[in-house]
């Protein structure tokens, strides 16, 4: 089932703070080197071109209107750090790691983050047309103002994740184990693998409008 029991004091709310980032250095995107750690910089209205940056750390640091589409950012790290107005076709970020960070303003056509660890991050006012998240773990995440054509959450662990204002064309939870997942803050048209949203908490609205969906994965005929 679906809803909480009536009484219930309802899914635990993720726990996220705001990023506090302190005096930064304008940074340049070449200086970059992979396997290393970068810390308190900022990028702006940069570009990354095509390098690869796999297992850079990137701590307290800022990007904003930083092209990074064809930048290889698998397993690379984000700590307390954010990224505000991406515009981007692909953001390549497999295995990557993003613990008290923020995603912001953003629009990207696809987010390939399959193995990710999210962690105490916020993701608000992006747009994304295919956002794959396989197998990735999501631990005190908060979606607010996000609109997904597709959200592929298959296999996905985690604990305490929200959605405020966001809307999901499809949701994708074959085997997603996600406890205190809180959806009614979310307008989804359609979900892919019904089993992924036991324990989940959803509006009688949203319930309602899922009911033909829950209907044919139960073998149920409404006449």
């Amino acid at each position: 089932m679906v809803v909480r029991a009536t009484g219930s004091q309802g899914p635990k709310r993720p726990k996220v703070r705001g990023v506090d980032l302190g005096h930064l250095t304008e940074a340049d995107a070449y200086d970059i080197d992979e396997d290393t750690t970068l810390e308190g910089l900022r990028w702006a209205d940069a570009s990354f071109g095509d390098r690869a940056l796999r297992g850079v750390a990137f701590v307290g640091c800022e990007f904003v209107n930083v092209a990074m589409s064809d930048a290889d950012l698998t397993a690379a790290r984000f700590g307390e750090s954010r990224l505000t107005r991406l515009n981007i076709p692909v953001l390549k970020a497999p295995d990557a790691s993003w613990v008290g960070s923020e995603i912001a303003a953003s629009r990207i056509g696809a987010w390939e983050g399959y193995g990710a660890t999210l962690r105490a991050t916020e993701i608000t006012e992006c747009k994304v047309t295919y956002a794959n998240l396989r197998g990735a773990t999501l631990t005190d995440v908060l979606f607010t103002g996000c609109t997904f054509d597709e959200l592929d959450l298959m296999d996905v662990k985690g604990a305490r994740v929200a959605f405020a204002d966001c809307t999901i064309g499809v949701l994708t939870a074959h085997r997603m184990q996600v406890t205190d997942l809180d959806l009614r803050g979310a307008s989804v048209g359609a979900v892919s693998g019904m089993d992924g949203l036991k324990g989940a908490t959803m509006s009688d609205t949203q319930v309602t409008l899922l009911a033909p969906q829950f209907a044919d994965h139960l073998g149920i005929v409404v006449e």
